[in-house]
């Protein structure tokens, strides 16, 4: 059994614990949140304890920790897990700057424990779709829109670093190309970070893509759009569905093929996938590096300036 335990009780937090709780491979130790109230049910409601301070409960001799608190303790929390030899799964962003993101990938492979960055859009069934509905072609755009109400839970960044961020880490997997230039268009509506963005990017392979997200609209909006030289592919993160459209004719007509997407949860996804790097001693799907990267990217995007 591996032995896990859930730092921050939040939305993610608690799904998070709901997932270890399903996985019959894992025993979770427990769940640590500031809110009394808060954390005592959810450990009630998964069948663990509850730890006021996390310190009591990364003390436990555990195999793994989710880290799910805000981005801004991440550096703190995460510092004191890896201390203890525990494996990492990080909720994204890696954390709220550069500085405090290399820290934490130095001080994991300082104390050899695996960390995995929660980029769960990783793992939806339909980004495995898609590309391997690429294939070999090459991507000549990629379009995503990622919209939805405002969170009140995000109260320490903005859209583009806790939103935007799932997109940039997606463009670069799909690519497997470096950003090359950078555009950003973004503004304050609601709180005093940026909550409305469009992101544009010149890839060092060509690849044109852009990233349309704001926390203006009333409803979510998850879609993402790949152009090849014979193919387009439209895929609905939420729906987890993805079409194919190619062999456009002279008189209007061409093919459209809906591929066939397994309905998987993405967080049971990554998580399982985390477990299983720590049983098999592999690496892990979504490393250190590849959330500093994501990281780096947004924070230029903050900054609004061509970037070359």
């Amino acid at each position: 059994m591996i032995r896990v335990g859930v730092i921050g009780a939040g939305s993610m937090g608690r799904n998070h614990a709901r997932v270890y709780s399903e996985l019959p491979e894992v025993d979770l130790i427990g769940i640590s949140d500031l809110d009394r109230d808060i954390g005592l049910e959810i450990a009630n409601k998964f069948g663990t304890k509850y730890y006021l301070d996390y310190m009591d409960l990364i003390e436990k001799r555990l195999d793994a920790i989710s880290i799910a608190v805000p981005p801004s303790n991440h550096f703190q929390v995460a510092k004191e897990v890896a201390k203890r030899g525990t494996n990492i799964l990080i909720e994204k962003p890696i954390a709220d700057n550069l500085e405090k993101a290399r820290e934490i990938i130095s001080i994991c492979n300082l104390y050899k424990v695996k960390l995995m960055v929660g980029h769960t859009e990783r793992f939806n069934p339909i980004i495995k779709v898609i590309k391997q509905s690429i294939g070999n072609s090459h991507p000549i755009s990629i379009n995503i829109t990622r919209v939805g109400p405002f969170p009140p839970k995000v109260k320490d960044v903005g859209i583009i670093v806790d939103l935007a961020v799932h997109d940039i880490d997606l463009i670069y997997f799909l690519t497997n190309s470096s950003f090359k230039k950078i555009y950003c268009l973004k503004s304050i509506n609601l709180s005093e970070f940026e909550d409305t963005a469009v992101l544009c990017f010149e890839m060092s392979n060509g690849t044109l893509a852009q990233i349309t997200t704001n926390w203006l609209t009333p409803f979510k909006v998850r879609e993402i759009i790949v152009a090849t030289l014979n193919k387009f592919i439209k895929g609905w993160f939420i729906d987890q569905k993805v079409v194919e459209y190619s062999k456009f004719s002279e008189d209007g007509s061409y093919i459209t093929k809906e591929l066939s997407v397994p309905y998987v949860e993405p967080l049971k996804n990554e998580i399982q996938s985390f477990i299983n790097s720590i049983v098999g001693n592999k690496d892990v799907e979504v490393s250190g590096d590849d959330g500093l990267r994501a990281l780096e990217i947004a924070i230029k995007c903050q900054e609004g300036k061509v970037r070359f």
